[in-house]
């Protein structure tokens, strides 16, 4: 062996000519270069890249170093994004952020396909979510209607499973409740189907509408049921008329791909109830009840099992419908608003005409 081949520590001529042949190509920055580990601490990791110089890698993300360290290893083949073709120390710095994405994100998209919990990092906090991170500095975003428990500070972890993953555009959704609901939307649709009613408890009461939980097939699912689809009437007071742990009856509007979850109707239910309440209570029908309740537009009507209502322009002139009183009336039409039977009252007392 030649003493030049000595002092560059190739073992063969023709390791010493590739060598030299190395030496003397150039770099451009964004180049691609394979390399091998050959320092590898939290100062410093270089890699020979077969040129003049070792290279050194640079990343100034601590969580992404931490990444790096903890995935390589002395002697591994890697490759690298030129970043600077020549230092002014002489020397080629370079970028493993790739590698580390690819590999990262590879390890994302395994636990993404396979429904799996794992904790997360708080960020910040946002007037929608929260900004996010995993352990390995994959930055992601937990949206409000995706947690459970409400008020995380940042640096608090949290349990979650992504629920969108797009490597390509580097989108990371997460969520906590998929930790404890069904929230696969294909799966939802072969669970659920329109129209259909559900018994479901209440978890959540607010202002605009009431979140609950139902079992379908030993899969716990998350329903939401909007103010508007709570009554046909107008709403106040959501807060004080529901209460959790309370029992309600839905039918299932449509699964809400948006937000991972089952929009549901109160008010469907009624209007499918009262549809057997007018069969009950056919046209021309006569019925008896109890005047509930009196006002300037008519009279209600407690018929036992429904609801009746006679318009204060139905009730003859000089008469008066006390609460509490007996009345017979005769169905005229129907509220399907208001889930009222209309009557019209039926006079006991026959007028005689003069001549």
């Amino acid at each position: 062996m030649s003493d030049k081949a000595k002092t560059t520590g190739a073992k063969t001529m023709a390791e010493l000519m590739a060598r030299q042949t190395d030496s003397f190509k150039t770099l451009q920055k964004g180049d691609k270069v394979k390399g091998k580990v050959i320092k590898l601490t939290p100062q410093e990791i270089l890699l020979d890249i077969g040129y003049k110089s070792h290279a050194l890698v640079i990343e100034y993300d601590k969580q992404k170093l931490d990444s790096l360290l903890s995935i390589i290893n002395l002697g591994d083949e890697v490759t690298a994004s030129v970043i600077s073709p020549e230092a002014e120390e002489g020397f080629p710095v370079v970028s493993l952020r790739r590698m580390l994405d690819e590999k990262v994100y590879g390890k994302l998209e395994d636990l993404y396909k396979g429904q799996k919990a794992f904790d997360i990092t708080v960020l910040d906090v946002t007037r929608g979510g929260y900004f996010v991170t995993t352990d390995d500095g994959i930055r992601g975003f937990l949206p409000n209607s995706q947690v459970i428990e409400d008020n995380f500070k940042p640096n608090d972890k949290v349990s979650v499973q992504m629920i969108e993953f797009d490597k390509d555009k580097k989108r990371v959704i997460f969520s906590q409740k998929a930790t404890k609901y069904q929230t696969d939307i294909e799966v939802l649709r072969k669970l659920v189907k329109p129209k259909e009613k559900i018994n479901a408890t209440v978890t959540t009461v607010t202002p605009y509408g009431i979140y609950v939980e139902f079992d379908k097939d030993k899969n716990l699912i998350e329903g939401f049921i909007h103010i508007s689809e709570v009554s046909s009437e107008r709403v106040e007071g959501l807060m004080d008329k529901f209460k959790t742990g309370q029992k309600v009856e839905a039918n299932v509007i449509e699964i809400d791909s948006s937000n991972n979850r089952v929009n549901l109707s109160l008010k469907a239910v009624a209007a499918g109830e009262f549809e057997l309440v007018k069969g009950k209570y056919p046209l021309e029908k006569s019925v008896k009840g109890k005047v509930s309740k009196s006002s300037n537009r008519g009279v209600e009507v407690d018929l036992g099992d429904a609801k009746g209502f006679i318009q204060s322009t139905k009730i003859p002139s000089g008469t008066t419908l006390e609460e509490g009183s007996d009345i017979e009336g005769e169905v005229i039409g129907y509220d399907d608003r208001s889930k009222r039977i209309i009557l019209s009252p039926v006079l006991k007392t026959k007028f005689i005409g003069y001549r």
